[in-house]
């Protein structure tokens, strides 16, 4: 069958009468609207002539110096009227010398000409009978020269103007429709095509119908009715995925944490009702639910907005949410990119993780040791005090004692300084707001320097610098804990001739301390543990004894600044710790 017997004319039919009818009155107006530019412009072209000559007859009147009166004299009616009135509206002369000395009826130029110097609008005149341009130009302070013309005289204009209309454009705008004919023909052979496929289809159409068609010899009802049946199918299909929804939404309610998942303009796809419940409670039911109308932490849509973007798993810790049912409880956040059969990201999935017994346990953790410790201190520091004034009583005490009241003091020394330690540890973990300042780092490492060397008077320090940023941001007592837990451990670890060296730089927004020592330097296996509470190397490395919580110190203050810390040796040329802090 040929696509030429199957090409649908009665819709071509249908469009052609259709277009015609838009056509005809669109065309009307496009070249009535084009007719009244043309006015307006020759309009505007005889202002400007009028402008010009009235400012020749100010200029003849003010270099000749010619009363106005005698000027008056020598007008004459022509084409054009001419008058010269006052403030008032007093015409003083007037071409038309029946207006001579009456009050003039409308005043309008020359208000506007006494303001602007000139001024003209189109109005009728009684004189001329017709539509005339009226124009008026500042000669003095209280009187104006004003010149009618009548504008009848465009008329003429207006019909050579007409003729070219309906001779050239006409003609082809009617070119034009022809021509949109003839391609929307061949733009819509194609559906003949579309047709031949329709009847080739093998469609669930009952045979009834199916004779209908073919008696009926209708090719877009035959297109209907193929759509038809292809909708049906549709909704089946729809059907069975609402199943599914309806599947996962029962797997999301069964999961005890708070889900919510999002799409890349951040509008929720959907959430499970324990999220509804803590975030969504006071929230009206919006149009399109965006992300934010419940969660309005930034730092939270951020980490939302960066998975949409890179598409890598984002994990928070310890969040409180201002907005939600009980904000102070603390959540964990596991961010996870949604994507699609061909791997691009299509959205993120959020996971609420309820860690608040958690925290008050770990919480309940940290203020029994800071106050254990805090217990401890005192009657250590008693017995510290009194071994010292039986120290000083030496000649009193058996020789045989001595021995037994220096091992009292260094005891008591070291567990004064471990649970200084573990007071120090218990108040960075429970410290959630820090004072974050900028710190400048040649000036912070040489206090640190200066303090720490007067612990070891016996040792020669040696400490080198290379600055190549100056600055970070921070909180001073914490950071300068840091400086003084590494350098001092530089110190304790290494030989009588102590080398040191601090580097700082910034790379991809980051700043970056490096620590370097020439001790003994620190083996493989023990270089992720020595971070670790109580964690000890070896006691050969040992010249003092340490409490093993000053690295775990150190860790601490520099993730609570949301950084980080390695430690990087040869194991026998030195260490050197590196601290990594955002920028």
């Amino acid at each position: 069958m040929s696509s030429e017997s199957n090409y649908p004319w009665f819709y071509f039919y249908r469009v052609a009468r259709l277009t015609f009818v838009v056509f005809i009155p669109t065309l009307f107006l496009i070249l009535f609207f084009y007719r009244s530019s043309y006015k307006e412009g020759l309009i505007s072209q005889m202002t400007l002539q009028v402008e010009e000559s009235l400012k020749t007859v100010r200029n003849t009147l003010t270099v000749s110096k010619t009363p106005v009166a005698q000027w008056c004299q020598q007008l004459e009616s022509d084409l054009a009227r001419y008058s010269v009135i006052r403030k008032d509206g007093h015409i003083i002369c007037d071409s038309d010398a029946s207006k001579q000395g009456q009050p003039a009826e409308n005043l309008t130029e020359v208000m506007g000409s006494l303001k602007d110097e000139f001024f003209s609008n189109v109005r009728f005149s009684d004189l001329y009978k017709t539509q005339s341009l009226f124009a008026g130009l500042k000669i003095s302070e209280d009187q104006v020269l004003r010149k009618v013309v009548p504008i009848s005289s465009l008329k003429n204009d207006l019909n050579r103007f007409d003729r070219v209309l309906f001779q050239r454009i006409v003609p082809i705008a009617f070119l034009s429709y022809v021509l949109f004919l003839i391609l929307f023909y061949f733009m819509t052979k194609p559906l003949a095509n579309i047709i031949n496929r329709v009847r080739q289809f093998n469609v669930d159409i009952p045979f009834n119908r199916n004779l209908q068609l073919l008696y009926k010899r209708d090719d877009w009802l035959t297109l209907q009715e193929t759509l038809d049946e292809a909708d049906t199918k549709l909704k089946d299909q729809v059907d069975k995925i609402k199943n599914e929804n309806e599947k996962i939404s029962a797997i999301l309610e069964s999961i005890y944490d708070k889900i919510i998942a999002i799409d890349n303009y951040e509008s929720v796809l959907f959430y499970n009702t324990k999220f509804q419940s803590a975030f969504m409670q006071k929230r009206t039911h919006e149009l399109v639910p965006k992300i934010w109308h419940s969660i309005s932490e930034e730092d939270v849509l951020e980490a939302f907005r960066s998975v949409l973007k890179n598409g890598q798993t984002i994990s928070l810790k310890s969040l409180k949410f201002k907005n939600s049912q009980k904000p102070e409880n603390f959540y964990d956040l596991t961010i996870t990119p949604l994507r699609s059969a061909q791997g691009q990201i299509t959205g993120a999935l959020g996971v609420f993780y309820d860690v608040t017994e958690f925290k008050l346990t770990e919480q309940m953790r940290v203020d029994f040791v800071a106050n254990v410790s805090h217990e401890i201190r005192t009657p250590l520091t008693s017995i510290k005090g009194y071994t010292q004034v039986l120290e000083g009583q030496k000649s009193k005490i058996p020789a045989e004692l001595h021995g037994f009241m220096e091992k009292i003091i260094a005891n008591t020394e070291r567990m004064i300084s471990l649970f200084n330690d573990l007071l120090n540890l218990s108040v960075i973990e429970s410290k959630y707001e820090m004072r974050p300042e900028v710190l400048n780092l040649p000036e912070l490492l040489e206090e640190v320097v200066q303090n720490i060397s007067t612990n070891y008077p016996s040792k020669k320090l040696s400490v080198g610098y290379d600055f190549k940023l100056t600055s970070i941001r921070g909180d001073r007592r914490m950071m300068e804990q840091v400086f003084s837990n590494l350098l001092d451990n530089a110190c304790k670890y290494s030989h009588q001739d102590i080398s040191v060296e601090f580097s700082t730089w910034e790379e991809n927004q980051k700043a970056f301390i490096s620590v370097r020592d020439n001790g003994p330097g620190i083996s493989k296996e023990h270089l992720q543990r020595i971070f670790e509470r109580f964690y000890r190397v070896d006691s050969s490395r040992e010249v003092s004894r340490g409490t093993g919580l000053g690295l775990s110190i150190v860790k601490h203050i520099v993730t609570k600044h949301g950084g980080k810390i390695w430690a990087e040796s040869e194991g026998s040329e030195g260490t050197t710790f590196f601290v990594e802090l955002p920028v």
